[in-house]
């Protein structure tokens, strides 16, 4: 492989991309024996092509939309039981959870304990009733029901937020990389988001590896808005995450 062409470099650079691969431009250089600004062409060309977002010292993936919740239930691979596990214990006897939709944060529920005087307060109509089946006193937010992350949204949910205060906002994430922070494929869904993380004393994402270092197209909090990232990610994998200063577990 030729990596002095720049339509061969570009192609390796792709491939990675496509594998969910974060590129960074100083490594890159030194690996293909290239200069740095040769290396930040090349991602310039791929940006233009869509195939990447630049960030600072490079590039990250892009975030393909997710499928409906309804299907990832149905379709999808069951969550990382040790990153459940990991967040179970993160929650910890807090009273009161704003917990958000989607199956990473489904399946919490579906395993977390019941504890004496807890209140669920969600948008997602299944995490209300996985909370009815265990037992735990849920309170379920009205809105208008969007079919991605399988949660109500808009105004009537956003102002009953306000009203709420919550020991810990449990969200999940459709991308997550250092400079942008935490993003969403939907922007109502990105504002109920917000809400969560404002009524609440501390944010806890929980996430798989194939959402960290992607970008979805809405900004939904910046990593100094979060307390804690908890995913199945390997420790290399989330270096950026950890560099920003935000607290990341790994429950590998």
């Amino acid at each position: 492989m030729n990596l002095n062409i720049p339509d061969t470099r570009q192609s390796e650079l792709a491939t990675r991309l496509k594998e969910g691969q974060q590129l960074v431009a100083i490594e890159l250089a030194h690996e293909f024996g290239v200069s740095i600004d040769t290396i930040r062409r090349d991602i310039l060309a791929l940006e233009a092509q869509g195939k990447a977002h630049r960030v600072r010292g490079g590039a990250v993936p892009i975030a393909a939309p997710a499928a409906p919740l309804h299907v990832r239930l149905t379709d999808g691979p069951p969550p990382d039981k040790n990153l459940i596990q990991s967040a179970i214990r993160e929650i910890g006897d807090a009273p009161t959870l704003l917990v958000d939709g989607g199956q990473t944060i489904l399946c919490v529920i579906e395993h977390l304990p019941k504890q004496q005087g807890r209140l669920v307060i969600t948008p997602s109509p299944w995490v209300a009733i996985a909370c009815q089946e265990r037992g735990i006193a849920v309170f379920m937010l009205g809105g208008t029901l969007r079919p991605l992350g399988g949660i109500t949204t808009g105004d009537t949910t956003t102002t009953r937020i306000a009203e709420l205060y919550a020991d810990i906002a449990l969200i999940g994430a459709c991308g997550i990389e250092a400079d942008f922070g935490l993003s969403s494929d939907d922007h109502d869904e990105a504002m109920m988001k917000r809400a969560m993380h404002e009524a609440a004393n501390r944010t806890i994402i929980v996430t798989d590896k194939a959402k960290i270092g992607r970008r979805a197209r809405y900004q939904t909090l910046t990593m100094s808005d979060i307390d804690t990232v908890i995913t199945d990610a390997s420790s290399e994998m989330t270096k950026t995450l950890q560099a920003s200063g935000t607290r990341v577990v790994t429950s590998q």
